[in-house]
């Protein structure tokens, strides 16, 4: 099977499968099965396991850089992927700095996929069920990282925790990192009940780092992890400072009863958010490594100078940014960190978002705290993609409820056709143009800049 091959039959895989028509969520045990016949390879490599509403990509790549750094190979599985499916299986042999991450390689990919492939087929010969995409990639993440031997496998939760396919690692450590509400279907309406669904990846005696942004959060984790003997480390009890802020890097300095560091550098555009999620991972690191001392801050910029993370606050060109916030969490984030670094200048907006998303919060967030000269809306390719020109009229709605109605709000459902107009509009000026609203788009934007950019 070559790779092309491959990639089609992973994306026709259900989000949910177990019976053809019939989705859920219902547990693990027929991934575990899977998994045994292809020798638990999961179970191989000591892991590093990351829940959370927002923040976990990010807090994955910061802590893979600081591991990097200290002299560490590292393997890393996200999602979602931006342009390619090969992004969500990553790894760094990188001793010191030198070398560059690499995602698995399509011959890689379609070996691996062949592999799982074999033993979900002698599974469902067995009496044993079909696994879901997400399961599928996990499995092949796992066998991938398993023949390359790395030192560490950073994984990333897909949804939820408690019922997610990554939940039957057996980690080294834990953290959960910023708690809002998305996926309410599947997780619940409630910070209570979504912090109890993240909670699920805590494991017995296994220290959990944590970083929600919320006491109720907090406490439902706290709670879980006393009851299972696991040591909770609130990263809340570290306080910062920002030294110093530009429109390349952060400079900050951060201090608890055990560790001070002066002067750590982020390299992010704009994105005041990544802080967050880079002081869960030095917290985590320092818990993980807390045998050997603390971890010297040369090494911890060291591995923040590799540190990218696409589609968040990503500078694409001079006066383009992607961001990928795609629920009200990450709404709000990124309101704050363009209202602190473009206040008083002219911006646009590039908008879309999936239907079944709670968007209208999301919209009215961005209409009250921001001003736009011009808002321009377009439609997902894909299932959960929703009319652009439904979503401009509540763009209308929530821009006249908050008294500015001088902003200019266009549609068209052709992603490809909307960011050239919007693009034109920002080309050779001082405004600056935002696509927000679903890594989907963002996505599609990195593909379709290309040409336009380059053109």
């Amino acid at each position: 099977m070559n790779y092309e091959e491959a990639v089609e039959n992973v994306l026709n895989i259900p989000r949910f499968a177990t019976k053809p028509g019939e989705p859920n969520k219902s547990g693990n045990s027929n991934l575990k099965l899977v998994m045994a016949k292809l020798g638990n390879p999961h179970l191989a490599i000591p892991s590093i396991h990351i829940a959370g509403t927002n923040g976990k990509g990010s807090t994955c790549q910061f802590i893979k850089n600081i591991l990097n750094a200290k002299g560490y190979s590292v393997g890393v599985f996200t999602s979602p992927h931006l342009v390619k499916i090969n992004e969500r299986i990553e790894i760094c042999y990188n001793q010191g700095g030198d070398a560059k991450s690499q995602y698995i390689s399509d011959e890689d990919f379609a070996a691996c996929y062949e592999k799982v492939n074999d033993a979900v087929k002698e599974n469902i010969l067995e009496g044993g069920l079909h696994l879901s995409f997400f399961e599928v990639m996990f499995a092949m993440a796992a066998v991938y990282f398993k023949s390359k031997s790395p030192d560490y496998v950073i994984y990333e939760t897909g949804l939820g925790g408690r019922l997610d396919a990554t939940n039957i690692l057996n980690p080294v450590i834990v953290a959960i990192t910023s708690i809002g509400l998305d996926h309410t279907d599947y997780l619940g309406d409630s910070i209570f009940a979504v912090a109890g669904e993240k909670a699920g990846i805590i494991k017995e005696n296994i220290p959990v780092v944590y970083n929600t942004g919320s006491l109720v959060a907090d406490k439902v984790i706290e709670e879980k992890a006393d009851k299972l003997g696991a040591e909770a480390i609130n990263v809340a009890k570290t306080d910062y400072i920002i030294n110093e802020l530009t429109h390349k890097t952060i400079d900050f300095s951060i201090y608890n009863s055990y560790y001070k560091y002066q002067n750590l550098i982020i390299p992010v555009v704009d994105a005041l958010y990544q802080l967050n999620n880079a002081m869960t991972a030095i917290v985590l690191c320092n818990r993980l490594f807390e045998k050997e001392g603390y971890i010297q801050k040369d090494i911890i910029n060291q591995g923040f100078s590799k540190f990218y993370w696409g589609g968040r606050m990503e500078k694409i060109a001079p006066n383009i940014i992607l961001d990928g916030a795609h629920n009200l969490d990450a709404i709000e984030r990124f309101v704050e960190s363009v209202s602190t670094r473009y206040e008083g200048r002219d911006i646009s907006l590039l908008f879309a978002v999936a239907g079944d998303k709670d968007y209208r919060p999301m919209i009215d967030t961005l209409c009250a705290g921001l001003k736009f000269s011009d808002v321009y809306v377009t439609s997902l390719n894909s299932k959960r993609g929703i009319s652009a020109e439904y979503i401009a009229g509540i763009f209308d709605e929530y821009l006249k409820q908050h008294n500015k109605k001088d902003s200019y709000v266009f549609f068209n459902d052709d992603i490809r056709d909307i960011f050239k107009q919007a693009y034109n509009k920002v080309k050779d000026t001082d405004k600056t143009l935002f696509c927000v609203g679903s890594l989907y788009l963002i996505g599609s934007i990195k593909e379709i800049a290309r040409e336009v950019l380059y053109d």
